[in-house]
């Protein structure tokens, strides 16, 4: 099995990825504010998705590597990872088949209340790409970002 590193928007054809099994969240950020995550976890779990578990208060071990198999890691984004005006980034760790394996999500700490930023990175976490619809969660652009979800 081939393991393959992806940005969240890699797929040229905008397909998206799926899970073999639920991912764990593990919280490799301190001062992240939860009500935000919890926040998050609801849009998604509204919307069919389950998560084998939350780890908040990660040990060292497990938010050291890369990447952890079976989970969504949440990082806070050090200076210079991310880009241009990013708010986050998300690296999805996938077979070649498109079934994911892990992903980390990078957040900058200053712009985490702005609407809809943290559904739509862990969207990318649970392996969906962009979608160039208005109001929808997966919309690249922060400020066309909505409430609205559908697989296109």
């Amino acid at each position: 099995m081939a393991l393959m590193l992806k940005p969240a928007n890699a797929n040229e054809k905008q397909e998206h990825f799926k899970w073999n099994k639920r991912p764990t969240i593990v919280m490799c950020y301190r001062d992240f504010p939860m009500h935000l995550l919890f926040r998050a976890i609801e849009f998604w779990g509204t919307r069919g998705h389950k998560f084998d578990d939350v780890v908040l208060t990660s040990p060292v071990g497990i938010c050291a590597p890369d990447y952890v198999p079976d989970t969504i890691i949440i990082r806070r984004a050090p200076k210079g990872k991310l880009k241009g005006g990013q708010i986050g980034v998300t690296q999805r760790i996938s077979d070649g088949d498109g079934n994911m394996i892990a992903s980390v999500i990078w957040f900058d700490h200053y712009r985490l209340n702005e609407p809809y930023i943290i559904e739509h990175e862990l969207g990318h976490g649970l392996g969906y790409a962009h979608v160039n619809h208005k109001n929808h969660v997966m919309n690249p652009w922060s400020n066309s970002m909505g409430p609205e979800f559908w697989i296109p």
